[in-house]
């Protein structure tokens, strides 16, 4: 008996100088702070609202969830999610929809909808039916995303129909004139296919923000079919999922209107939660990578998305879409320091183009004329 107290002991001990060991290593691997007395500290810190959040649960009654993957399909679509809001505003203030990725959740970037709510946003984020990492299939779907804007405009629906409630928490919180929609990696195609596809656009959303959207099978015609919508796309130079040089490169080539943003050193999982928990690998894709491997063998995926997304005006290339995860060599930006990034291109894009007045224009300055100057890490290339 003695031996095993002793074991215990032991154990308990080792387990704990492992565990000091760790904290060590996680605050030795912290991001270098942004610039002292910089715009873009000032503006990472700010925060004008204290931040609530409540529960979103949507069941549309007038579209099916498709049978997929070992799942039977339904005669419904049921969303659940969260709307993260800021308490005390005296206005209506703009909504924002996020779209996750594949294989993601709705809270996968909450870092970055926290920031947006506390300065002044409703935004509403729901886990998708088939794509999501909660759903009922064997493995999340890809190819239920000609669904998903579909999905976004009923949460929109839902949100602009609890602004009208007198019994609502959101009751006149929004301002209806004001919405956008973001989203990352497949979500960041479903904020596209929202935006501009003809057949699944909801002319609602006037600005958009897509983190790392796999687009390369989209042709001008896509982009030119809702030429009033302010679209921004950010990408990271060591995106392995989405690799910057096939996607982001070739939107840039093909939509004149958009603005383009591209960390140095950037990942893909970066720009969510993960890119916190992860920052002591050379590359957090490298995991990602492993995890998509798995998913996508088991998939049977057409060679063209023309074979899933309606080819409306000429709004797909016919190419064959590229293979994830190259090699890249080369170690990753501190996922920390990428979410600082994140929150502060997004947060003044939506500011620019979502808010009014002075802060409007306040915003607009800093996006276009300090964001790049005062942050070496990003590059920023302007509508031409």
């Amino acid at each position: 008996m003695n031996i095993l107290k002793k074991l215990i002991k032991w154990l308990a001990l080792a387990l704990l100088a492992v565990g000091v060991a760790v904290a060590i290593l996680w605050l030795l691997n912290g991001p270098e702070s942004l610039a002292e007395n910089s715009r873009s500290k000032t503006r990472l810190g700010q925060a004008k609202y204290s931040l609530s959040q409540v529960g979103l649960n949507i069941t549309d009654r007038n579209r099916p969830t498709p049978a997929m993957g070992g799942f039977e399909g339904a005669d419904t679509r049921t969303l659940n999610g969260t709307i993260w809001f800021p308490e005390g505003a005296s206005s209506a203030l703009p909504l924002i929809v996020y779209s996750h990725g594949f294989g993601g959740h709705h809270k996968e970037s909450r870092h970055l909808a926290e920031y947006l709510a506390s300065n002044g946003y409703v935004v509403a984020a729901v886990d998708f039916p088939l794509s999501s990492l909660r759903s009922p299939v064997d493995v999340p779907q890809l190819l239920d995303v000609v669904n998903q804007p579909g999905d976004v405009t009923a949460v929109i629906d839902k949100l602009l129909s609890l602004n009208s409630d007198p019994n609502s928490v959101m009751h006149q919180r929004i301002d209806v004139a004001n919405i956008g929609a973001m989203g990352l990696s497949l979500g960041g195609l479903t904020t596209a296919l929202v935006a501009y596809h003809p057949d699944l656009r909801d002319s609602r959303i006037k600005a958009v923000a897509m983190l790392a959207p796999p687009l390369e099978s989209f042709s001008d015609q896509f982009y030119s079919s809702s030429p009033g919508v302010k679209s921004l796309v950010m990408s990271g130079t060591l995106d392995r999922v989405v690799p910057e040089p096939a996607n982001a490169t070739e939107v840039k080539a093909r939509h004149l209107n958009g603005w383009f943003v591209s960390v140095s050193k950037g990942t893909h999982l970066g720009f969510s939660n993960l890119g916190n928990p992860l920052r002591w690998m050379d590359n957090p894709d490298d995991l990602g990578c492993g995890l998509l491997d798995m998913m996508l063998a088991k998939l049977d995926l057409p060679e063209r998305w023309s074979a899933v997304i309606p080819n409306t005006g000429g709004v797909l290339r016919d190419i064959v879409a590229g293979a994830p995860c190259p090699q890249l060599p080369g170690k990753a930006m501190n996922g920390v320091k990428q979410q600082w990034l994140t929150r502060i291109t997004i947060g003044s894009f939506f500011d620019a183009h979502l808010q009014a007045g002075v802060r409007a224009a306040v915003a607009n300055n800093f996006f276009n004329t300090v964001l790049d100057s005062e942050n070496p890490e990003i590059s920023l290339t302007s509508p031409r």
